[in-house]
């Protein structure tokens, strides 16, 4: 063996390479508004309603009062632990011009919370949204609440007057325990909003984790030079199999070669040998197979018609094709699909070392011999001469 395959070969031998977790898409991050503070505070306000069409009453409230009480301001806080028939306000207007986030609020009690995902809480004025909401009690029956993405340091606000009155809980905090309350409510919730919900809690999950953890990161720095090598190593196996199957183009003659355009679906998948006569008739080598992990080594080639082609497609009976043609004509995609295309014929094939070393020949061989381009021929034929007689 190479000495540098023999390299990768007892790297991949003495090391487990780490398999990152993909985040699971939301409707929020679908529409691109994942980390709008605005659209969270308004998410947040319909859910803290006890009296909102979702059904889950007061598990927002409650989840938010039990952290509260496990704050170092818990015993100042005591009179918050019974909060109800209050208001949520989200962009309440402040004495001097600014907006509170969220504010859930009735006569006696208050809860403020400013709501950070990437900001700086810097920039918010804290005393002016404390001094801002009045309440007919003492201040003891306030409290502030930063709601951020990442904890944040106390260094970070305090030059404000009120800083005391301030707790910090972080988004992925709050739904957490909004998590774990959410069974003894879930007999009496409406189910369209449960999924709102548990895409919420995804939302912040994806926000508030990053994509590689700090092992994942290390692994890849002390492993650069193999791991991209690696990589290396892979690209060239996907360029050799690319070329191999153009090839087979050129080895077979009589089809125009069809290329996907570079980066699209297509370019890692397939490639089309296209009829010079019927541009909707083609031979298409789906390879897509031997460099998926998941799956086992193999390709499939099938004779594939489209667009016009399939909307007759009793028309093809009238094809006289041999019994061995006849086992994979009409095949079952082409007699269900309601795609503008359809594998007429198709054979699949798993494929050993020596097959992708000579991929172009195995490919040729297969086709020429095994009914697919007869069939092809055949129905190219009976085209042309349906042209020829129109």
């Amino acid at each position: 063996m190479d000495n540098n395959l023999q390299q990768l070969q007892d790297f991949l031998d003495q090391h487990e390479i780490p398999k990152s977790k993909k985040r699971p898409k939301t409707f929020l991050g679908i529409a691109k508004q994942p980390h709008y503070e605005n659209v969270l505070s308004n998410m947040y306000a319909f859910f803290f309603d006890d009296n909102e069409v979702h059904g889950f009453k007061d598990l927002f409230m409650k989840s938010l009062l039990q952290l509260i009480n496990e704050s170092k301001l818990s015993k100042e806080k005591q009179s918050l632990q019974n909060f109800n028939s209050f208001s949520a306000v989200t962009e309440y207007s402040t004495d001097n011009g600014g907006r509170i986030d969220l504010l859930l609020i009735n006569d006696d009690q208050a809860i403020i919370i400013e709501n950070k995902v990437y900001h700086d809480i810097k920039r918010n004025d804290l005393d002016d949204y404390w001094n801002s909401t009045k309440i007919d009690s003492d201040d003891s029956n306030k409290i502030g609440i930063i709601l951020s993405l990442n904890p944040v340091a106390e260094s970070e606000y305090s030059k404000f007057e009120h800083k005391s009155q301030y707790l910090n809980v972080t988004h992925f905090e709050f739904l957490n325990r909004v998590q774990k309350n959410l069974g003894a409510y879930l007999l009496d919730a409406n189910h369209k909003y449960q999924i709102f919900l548990t895409d919420l809690i995804q939302n912040v999950i994806n926000m508030s984790t990053t994509i590689l953890k700090s092992e994942e990161i290390n692994f890849y720095f002390d492993n650069q030079e193999k791991i991209n090598a690696t990589a290396n190593f892979k690209f060239n196996v996907r360029k050799h199999i690319k070329s191999e199957v153009e090839k087979a183009n050129t080895m077979l003659g009589d089809f125009i070669f069809e290329k996907p355009r570079s980066g699209s679906f297509n370019d890692h998948r397939a490639r089309y040998f296209v009829s010079p006569r019927h541009k909707n008739l083609m031979i298409v080598i789906v390879f897509a197979d031997l460099l998926d992990e998941s799956k086992q080594r193999q390709i499939h080639i099938a004779v594939e018609l489209k667009g016009d082609l399939l909307r007759d497609r009793e028309q093809y009976r009238s094809i006289e094709f041999t019994e061995q043609e006849k086992e994979i004509a009409y095949g079952e995609h082409f007699k269900i699909t309601n795609l503008n295309w359809s594998h007429f014929a198709v054979r699949h094939y798993i494929l050993e070392t020596k097959d992708i070393t000579n991929l172009a020949s195995f490919i040729v061989g297969k086709i020429e011999s095994e009914e697919l381009l007869s069939i092809f021929q055949k129905v190219d034929h009976y085209l042309t001469e349906k042209k020829n007689k129109g």
